[in-house]
């Protein structure tokens, strides 16, 4: 017999001053009671009425052990463990800036990727990338956390520029494996444009790894300037930087990879083809063997010395 809380058990040492002061109120009781000529008629003469005390003491002794958590064997219980992993990869190049959507690409990406990372039923990760990749968060179940470095990122934050899509990637399956993640995939938020070379290297590790990339297109190919604080953003020759938002590049990764691609999914329920439902949680159980409480018999036990003691003061209230 073990006790899940053995510190309460100390409480025991204060039954034997609760049984004196029983005790002695019985004593007390049966001299005040002795001064009426009808006290036998009120259960005075019950020859068990001494008894009371020493049973509630009993009883209270009981519910200290109960209260401290008795528990002995073992019993096995089936755990269902649900996994599904996702890493998310938002471009905070400075392209990301333009404003061809109503508001920012990169406001938009954050606003996707939020969403992606609250509805999601598992673990998820965050990488950002400009000319390199950068690990924000590695997979977590604490979305709220996720949630909040992905309000925080802002454009240019890597600080290499350019955008290398294929790095992304590789950072994204290297992440996968080092954690030794199953049921993984990788949703790309950009606006498309690549500076890289990676990119078809990138998939084949995919493919191999059995990844599924996902991408997002945000942005629109009309182009767009690149706001800065000192007017739009302006090359080594002093021309105005006009960005397009494509969708070659990661259209061809989401099909080589098997994922789906989207373009700007604003609406209510866009993202819905990415969104994890409950087939695509994968499953396993496992058993672990826990103690049995014992709680149950010390607990009845005070609850039927309790009743007791209750009847030998029946008449005598």
């Amino acid at each position: 017999m073990s006790f899940r809380s053995m510190n309460l058990l100390w409480l025991l040492a204060l039954v034997p001053f609760a049984l004196l002061f029983l005790l002695s109120r019985e004593r007390l009781r049966t001299r005040i009671a002795r001064r009426f000529a009808s006290e036998r008629l009120r259960g005075v003469g019950n020859p068990a009425r001494p008894l009371r005390p020493w049973l509630l003491g009993a009883a209270l002794a009981l519910a200290v052990l109960a209260l401290a958590g008795p528990y002995a064997g073992t019993k096995l219980v089936p755990i269902v463990a649900r996994e599904a992993n996702r890493v998310l990869v938002i471009d905070v190049s400075n392209s990301m800036a333009a404003e061809d959507v109503g508001t920012s690409r990169l406001s938009a990406a954050k606003a996707i990727a939020m969403r992606l990372a609250n509805a999601h039923q598992g673990r998820v990760a965050l990488i950002v990338f400009e000319g390199t990749p950068e690990v924000a968060s590695p997979l977590t179940t604490d979305t709220d956390a996720v949630a909040a470095l992905i309000d925080s990122v802002v454009p240019g934050e890597v600080g290499t520029p350019g955008s290398d899509v294929g790095s992304a990637i590789f950072a994204a399956v290297r992440l996968i494996a080092g954690e030794g993640a199953q049921n993984a995939d990788v949703v790309v938020i950009s606006d498309g444009e690549d500076q890289g070379a990676r990119v078809d290297e990138a998939k084949r590790r995919a493919r191999t790894s059995g990844i599924e990339i996902s991408t997002i297109v945000v942005g629109t190919p009309d182009g767009s300037t690149i706001p800065t604080g000192r007017g739009p953003l302006r090359d080594e020759g002093g021309e105005i930087v006009t960005t397009f938002a494509r969708t070659d590049v990661l259209g061809d990764i989401a099909r080589s990879t098997g994922g789906t691609m989207l373009e700007n999914p604003f609406g209510a329920r866009a993202l819905d083809p990415l969104l994890t439902t409950e087939g695509a949680v994968a499953t396993h159980q496992t058993h672990a063997r826990v103690p049995v409480d014992r709680y149950q018999w010390p607990l009845a036990f005070a609850v039927v010395l309790l009743f007791a003691g209750s009847l030998l003061h029946r008449g005598a209230e």
